[in-house]
């Protein structure tokens, strides 16, 4: 076992924080990526209306039937791509916290590679300051959760978050050592895009407080 043991977010803990399955949300959710899911639902369900008409004209007498099981299933398909359009319309900030996870799983499998490189003895896989890129992964991993978590619990009441304001003593400051100007190196790439992402998700969790 090592430090990185644990550092990923799985799905499981994902929809166990945020209380919805990621693969419910369209990300990113921008216009363009909404409407472009609708008119894929839209081209597929022509295109199950050609399948329809082919095995009409191939076997008529089962067209009735046919017709039955081919709106069934553009009816789900329709049903299932308004309830993803809802959802990610109604919980936009649980989509951007989703994207930092994304970003932040990326760094965690980033330094795995790095891991088991090094532990081939590659004396270009060493990591100088990994120690540092651990703790800063450890201290946004506990943002990302309590971000989600307290996303979840304002979209079920509101009112929850002005009676428990501690839900918000955030450890942005202990991230804001790992601000560099101008990453040189791998590893400097690695804890500048990790303050980045905890710059992000300081953002997220300053705008659901407010």
């Amino acid at each position: 076992m090592t430090d990185l043991d644990g550092l990923e977010i799985t799905p499981g803990e994902l929809k166990h924080w945020s209380g919805i399955n990621e693969n419910l949300l369209y990300r990113p959710g921008t216009a363009k990526k909404l409407i472009g899911e609708g008119l894929k639902t839209l081209v597929i369900a022509g295109l199950l209306l050609i399948s329809y008409w082919i095995w009409s004209l191939i076997f008529p007498e089962l067209a009735l039937i046919f017709i039955i099981i081919y709106l069934i299933l553009i009816i789900l398909l329709v049903l299932e791509d308004m309830i993803k359009i809802w959802l990610t319309l109604n919980r936009p900030q649980c989509v951007k916290l989703l994207n930092q996870v994304d970003n932040y799983n990326s760094i965690v499998k980033a330094l795995n590679i790095y891991h088991q490189i090094e532990a081939t003895e590659h004396p270009q896989a060493k990591l100088d300051n990994q120690d540092a890129i651990i703790h800063a992964l450890k201290l946004i991993r506990i943002e990302l959760i309590r971000g989600l978590k307290i996303e979840r619990i304002l979209k079920k009441n509101k009112k929850f978050i002005e009676k428990n304001p501690e839900l918000f003593d955030l450890n942005f400051t202990s991230l804001t050592v790992l601000q560099t100007e101008k990453p040189t190196t791998e590893q400097g790439r690695l804890l500048y895009q990790a303050f980045e992402i905890a710059s992000e998700v300081h953002q997220l969790l300053k705008q659901l407080q407010d």
